[in-house]
């Protein structure tokens, strides 16, 4: 396994246990139904103090350095997955709602966030998606 396939899953594993916390600290503040800055304060706090020990965890030197011609190739196509992908969904997000509701109804404020964060989890999905069935085709082939 080389370093791209090592960095997409752990990439893998980082967003979903960042959604695993993200999704129950949502839950909670729609339910608490808040309108003051304690409770983001609080999730900024528990961000401010996970982001150093994920990245101890998982210490990336010179990812791109190690990488050869086919490895770089590869990355940029994911890359590349990923955007259309982030926009596909990001479209989806926004004129689902619209041709379902109408144009004339109104959502809750609590969905933003909610797309906001399912918006990245899915275009870093698709990402690391793309580069480990990328190299899995390239690894039958050889």
């Amino acid at each position: 396994m080389n370093k791209l396939q090592k960095s997409a899953w752990i990439n893998l594993a980082v967003i979903i246990l960042c959604m695993m916390i993200f999704l129950p600290c949502f839950l909670f503040m729609a339910i608490m139904n808040t309108k003051g800055l304690v409770y983001v304060l609080v999730c900024i706090v528990i961000t401010v103090f996970l982001s150093p020990v994920i990245y101890i965890i998982h210490k990336k030197k010179g990812f791109e350095a190690g990488l050869d011609e086919r490895e770089k190739t590869i990355y940029k196509r994911a890359f590349t997955i990923s955007a259309y992908g982030l926009a596909a969904f990001l479209g989806f997000a926004c004129f689902i709602p619209f041709f379902i509701l109408g144009g004339q109804s109104l959502i809750k404020l609590y969905y933003l966030p909610l797309i906001f964060m399912a918006t990245l989890f899915t275009a870093q999905f698709i990402h690391s998606s793309a580069i480990l069935i990328q190299c899995a085709l390239e690894a039958e082939d050889g």
